[in-house]
């Protein structure tokens, strides 16, 4: 039997949500991000990117990569039944090494590592895989919505008690142990503090993020391989053009406030829980749209070189910019301008997709994929 072709739709839109991102994680590289308020800390043009990136990238592109890691899993498990393969030994390795991979990426690398959050809500998403779309829609809109409700609501209630200024910083370390730690020539000293986030976002993710903020998206990308959304896109593209457009001008009015207002908490989580999936539903169904026009097509076509090798570039970025902003290598962390860093994020992303495009002339799959795939299927 032949092996099932591989969808250029999905593998240009990881690879185009690959850029996504690298240009949102060049800010937890480059600067404290989490921990200031990055237009107070900016001047000139840098205040106009960062205000930008919030309205087009941040919170818009994780939701997709999401949504493409469980339509991944959806088509891997169609394709374990087609061959009359055992899904649930296969996946669990699978998803075990990715969990093994992300805890070494996670702890030793970058503290805003996915893999480890996504190995976990795989794990959990698995188990629902067999129920149909319609309830795995609902489980996950059911999902999204108690989400809103847990996390939105006290914050809207501090927001009203207290002020815009609501945050709070459960970690130990202050802003300057942070940036020091990032700048000093040893790469031991960046361990420490590293870790110490890694810790938290481990609880995060075992608490609330893999049920609330990640399975929902994943359930949502299940739900749509078994409706085999791109099929119904290609059939009328117009259609979801239309509803695409619709739902990136709804969320970026959703997202104004928190761009305008950039520290306010309450305006920062109607970003993330409400707006950021709407604009991400918006760019998925544009780009699909895209993909359909031969100039379209044409030009996405790139997208899909490093979107084949999505952990290894993805890995790759994370490697270079630890050699680049900490005592690792050059320790330029907090000291060059974020267009600077910028520059360095879309100029390293343009060699990916170098790199990738060579790659895959001479290989099938990236050296990181290949060894998950051995350890996936034992063989």
């Amino acid at each position: 039997m032949n092996r099932p072709q591989r969808l250029f739709e999905l593998d240009a839109l990881r690879g185009m949500s690959l850029l996504g991102i690298v240009l949102m994680n060049i800010l937890i590289f480059s600067f404290p991000y989490d921990n200031i308020d990055l237009t107070k800390h900016l001047s000139g043009f840098d205040v106009t990117i960062i205000r930008s990136v919030k309205l087009i990238i941040i919170s818009s592109f994780y939701p997709i990569f999401t949504f493409l890691f469980g339509y991944g899993l959806a088509i891997m498990y169609q394709n374990t039944q087609r061959k009359q393969l055992r899904f649930y030994p296969i996946i669990y390795r699978r998803l075990f090494f990715l969990l093994v991979v992300g805890l070494l990426h996670g702890y030793f690398i970058f503290s805003g590592d996915i893999l480890f959050t996504y190995a976990v809500t795989g794990m959990v998403a698995v188990l629902l895989i067999k129920l149909s779309k319609n309830t795995l829609t609902s489980i996950a809109l059911i999902l999204f919505m108690v989400k809103i409700i847990v996390i939105l609501m006290p914050v809207v209630i501090l927001h009203a008690m207290y002020g815009p200024d609501n945050s709070f910083n459960m970690l130990s370390h202050s802003v300057q142990d942070l940036i020091n730690s990032r700048q000093s020539s040893s790469y031991l000293d960046f361990l420490p503090i590293n870790m110490e986030e890694n810790n938290y976002s481990i609880l995060d993710t075992l608490t609330i993020s893999a049920i609330f903020e990640f399975l929902p998206y994943i359930l949502i990308g299940i739900a749509a391989q078994k409706f085999d959304l791109i099929s119904h896109i290609r059939a009328v593209p117009q259609k979801y053009l239309k509803w695409g457009i619709l739902a990136i001008v709804v969320g970026y009015i959703y997202k104004l406030p928190s761009v305008i207002y950039y520290a306010d908490e309450t305006y920062k989580l109607v970003s993330s829980l409400l707006a950021g999936p709407i604009v991400a539903t918006g760019y998925i169904l544009v780009f699909c749209y895209l993909c359909q026009t031969v100039k379209g097509k044409n030009w996405l076509s790139v997208f899909a070189f490093p979107g084949k090798l999505s952990m290894s570039v993805y890995l790759t970025q994370s490697i270079i910019f630890l050699y680049i902003y900490t005592g690792a290598g050059f320790g330029l962390y907090n000291k060059l301008t974020l267009a600077q860093s910028y520059t360095l994020a879309i100029l390293v992303y343009m060699v990916q997709l170098v790199v990738s495009y060579l790659y895959l002339k001479r290989y099938k799959q990236g050296s990181f994929e290949w060894i998950w795939r051995k350890f996936t299927y034992l063989k």
